[in-house]
């Protein structure tokens, strides 16, 4: 459970990927998300920066289907459903160019 505290102190690393755009390394579907993902399947990937570093993430596809070497950007967006606490949590996905 991710508590207001935690989450702010992670919010400097959470946004460094924010705006960069990279490539699609390698990817995978979720079909079976855990507790607090929603009931939907989706797709996460390893994206490879200019600079040399790697992040994993969660893609956004908006009806294009992923391929290795593929173009992305990094975006702003819901990352779970809001816990007992009602806080809802905010980090980077990765949206197909």
């Amino acid at each position: 459970m991710a508590s207001p505290a935690v989450y702010w102190r992670k919010k400097k690393t959470t946004f460094l990927f924010l705006n960069k755009k990279g490539t699609l390394l390698s990817f995978t579907k979720i079909n079976n998300p855990p507790k607090g993902f929603g009931k939907q399947a989706y797709w996460v990937g390893i994206v490879e920066f200019p600079e040399g570093t790697n992040q994993i993430g969660q893609l956004i596809l908006e009806g294009k289907e992923p391929k290795i070497g593929q173009a992305v950007i990094g975006v702003i967006r819901k990352t779970r459903q809001p816990n007992n606490e009602e806080v809802i949590t905010y980090g980077v996905k990765f949206k197909l160019l």
